[in-house]
């Protein structure tokens, strides 16, 4: 698909007219093109992930994901595209988010990132540059290894500490908000100090604290005059409390704790006139819900409530305030909470220009006339384009993967699965596009984290990478993912291996009962907790899935007190309490490892020698099981990996054994039953 065209937009109100390929919805039609989709197309890297545009409308930023799972960030002249400016990712080191402070500086934050399916952990380290490559500086941080930047000097002195950028001050294009944790206090202890508030230079680097948070853990929001009057800290059952100040020279207040209220208060932003807080609320046995609420009355504006938690607030051009709300009900798309708002106009106009995809408003310039578009779908991995609102005209500027023919891709079809004891599951159904949808070879895979992560619509190249190999994919957010209200998160809680595996079972019955699976064709495929579920499947219902492949998985839960990252910092030694609880023999006889002699499934087993989140030894503890017992299994180590591949080689290795072992266990190559 050629995606370089410029495209005019007719009229605001009238429709916007953008002049995009056809791409239906709902359905995935024949693909003119029968040649296999390549297996390269799936697995190379993004060509680039997160862009933005500079106040004066003359810069534009982007990252690019490198080989070596670090990334760089580019700046560019909007007009020639030119690179004029560039800080890499270092090591492991990835750009985690970058701010523009005025028209020509900028500055990033890093974090590390121990393999290709692993969240990036923020640094605390901030570098900034000017647009034009001069004033390389590290602001804050003691490394000094987080970037390759050329000739970065330190700003600042050196500190034992993590800074994490609050926000920007209207008409300050110096100074940027920061709290700062001392390293000393992290994790130590219960009595840990809280966190600090820094105003940061953001040419020398030099600081000035402004406040103290009231608890350990705190985290911030200011108002638009620069004034930190929200903080949030998680109690001992890390539920957060909310606390709020007239501004920095006033006493916290605690103005919600969850346990005498039974309400869980998120703070988001404040509105324009720095009275009404954008929050989120929890609700009974429902999604949590969005609100406007008035600081001084504590009356409450609901803007929002569906089937889902709301996604992120979408911000006036000016980010002063917010005009709608990303929905994530089934198919993401967005509401907007005043239609005739001249924002809320413009978004929606362009949404109309991009029918069956999701069309956002990301930055724009100060002055409104120039922005950015990003549209994407679950068969469209992300065009970005440059908006401009005067001459009504919107130009590409590039694709997040453009080898990627969307008109080839599979849909990714929202679901609802009623559970064993009543409960509504949701998930995602991908079927091989083409093809009549029934009787198909099915691949449950269950999302990692577990608890707080979700499977969400849209562009999953693992997924597309299946479907085109005419497998169906059965992705479902089983109790204690997020998005669905803090009950149903915390009902997972010391149900690995019981209620939240039953779910899974529960929905791969339900696609053989609607006839999009072939019951003699199941296979179970997930990594980390995925991983997990995978094999406490096999081991749960040994005469319900043909083969299971677990990819840096969970297979010893005592092991998760004793080996990885989690157990050493305060936080994860509290999560485990609450997530899996402590009786050792409970947790055995919940882990793959207690149950192999139950297995019937051919198995495949993925680890990566580096892995600090899950690692190693929890494969090569269930491997030594298996060999006891003498049963048969597929092992793929790499020893350079950490938490999921990130080298594209290796992924191709990966997935192409993948696709063999599944070929044949449930595939074309499968014995006739």
């Amino acid at each position: 698909m050629n995606r370089n065209f410029a495209v005019l937009l007719a009229s605001l109100l009238g429709g916007l007219v953008f002049q995009t390929p056809a791409v239906c919805a709902g359905t995935s039609p024949q693909p003119a093109d029968t040649a296999p989709i390549p297996l390269q197309d799936f697995v190379a890297r993004p060509e680039m992930s997160e862009m933005s545009i500079s106040p004066g409308g003359q810069y534009l930023a982007v990252v690019i994901p490198m080989e070596d799972g670090s990334s760089i960030l580019y700046v560019m002249d909007r007009t020639t595209l030119k690179r004029s400016a560039t800080i890499r990712g270092s090591g492991n080191n990835v750009i985690d988010q970058f701010w523009w402070v005025n028209d020509t500086r900028l500055v990033a934050s890093v974090a590390q990132k121990f393999g290709g399916i692993d969240r990036p952990q923020p640094t605390g380290e901030l570098y900034a540059i000017n647009a034009d490559g001069s004033g390389a500086t590290q602001l804050f941080g003691y490394r000094g290894a987080g970037t390759t930047a050329t000739r970065v000097k330190r700003g600042g002195e050196k500190r034992y500490a993590s800074a994490f950028v609050i926000g920007q001050i209207p008409g300050d294009d110096r100074n940027i908000l920061v709290e700062t944790f001392e390293w000393r206090t992290i994790g130590s202890n219960e009595s840990s100090a809280p966190p600090s508030v820094e105003l940061l230079d953001v040419y020398t680097g030099s600081t000035r604290t402004v406040s103290v948070g009231p608890k350990a853990e705190s985290s911030f929001v200011a108002d638009h005059r620069g004034q930190v009057r929200i903080a949030a800290a998680p109690d001992e059952n890390m539920n957060l409390q909310l606390y709020v100040r007239a501004g920095n020279d006033t006493p916290w207040r605690l103005y919600n704790d969850p346990k005498t209220t039974h309400l869980r208060i998120k703070p988001l932003m404040f509105a324009r006139d720095n009275r009404h807080l954008y929050v989120e609320i929890s609700q009974a046995q429902k999604p949590d819900a969005l609100y406007r609420l008035d600081l001084e009355s504590g009356e409450k504006e609901l803007l929002y409530s569906g089937a889902a938690d709301p996604g992120r607030l979408l911000l006036t051009h000016d980010r002063q305030d917010a005009y709608g709300v990303v929905t994530e009900d089934g198919k993401t798309a967005f509401k907007v909470f005043d239609p005739a708002s001249a924002d809320a106009r413009i978004a929606l106009a362009v949404q109309k220009a991009f029918p069956n995809q999701v069309a956002l408003l990301g930055s724009f310039a100060n002055d409104g006339k120039v922005g950015l578009v990003h549209a994407y779908s679950d068969r469209n991995p992300g065009d970005f384009y440059l908006f401009d609102t005067t001459k009504m005209h919107a130009e590409y500027i590039g694709s997040v993967h453009k080898a990627i023919d969307p008109e080839r891709m599979a849909a990714m079809q929202p679901i609802t699965v009623k559970a064993r004891d009543g409960v509504e599951l949701h998930g995602y159904l991908t079927l091989p596009a083409g093809g009549s949808g029934k009787n198909l070879p099915l691949i449950v895979n269950p999302h990692g984290g577990p608890h707080g992560i979700r499977d969400e619509w849209g562009f999953n190249p693992e997924m597309q990478l299946l479907a085109s190999r005419g497998y169906a994919v059965l992705q479902l957010n089983y109790r204690g993912s997020g998005g669905y209200g803090v009950g149903f998160l915390e009902s997972g809680y010391r149900q690995w291996g019981l209620r939240m595996q039953d779910d899974l079972t529960d929905a791969t019955h339900w696609a053989v009962e609607q006839g999009y699976a072939d019951p003699k064709r199941l296979c179970i495929y997930g990594a980390s907790y995925g991983g997990y579920a995978a094999l406490e499947g096999v081991v749960r219902e040994p005469d319900l899935y043909r083969c299971a492949v677990g990819y840096v998985g969970v297979y010893d839960l005592r092991l998760m007190y004793r080996e990885g990252d989690i157990p050493h910092s305060l936080f994860g030694k509290r999560y485990l309490q609450i997530a899996l609880g402590s009786d050792q023999d409970d947790m055995f006889k919940r882990s793959p490892v207690g149950g192999v002699d139950r297995i019937k499934a051919a198995l495949m087993l993925v680890a990566g020698g580096r892995d600090q989140r899950v690692p190693v030894a929890h494969a090569e503890e269930l491997k030594d099981a298996l060999d006891k017992r003498k049963y048969p299994y597929e092992w793929l180590l790499k020893d350079g990996e950490g938490h999921g591949f990130y080298r594209t080689d290796n992924k191709l290795e990966l997935y192409t054994k993948m696709l063999a072992f599944l070929d044949r266990n449930i595939g074309g190559g499968a014995p006739a039953h």
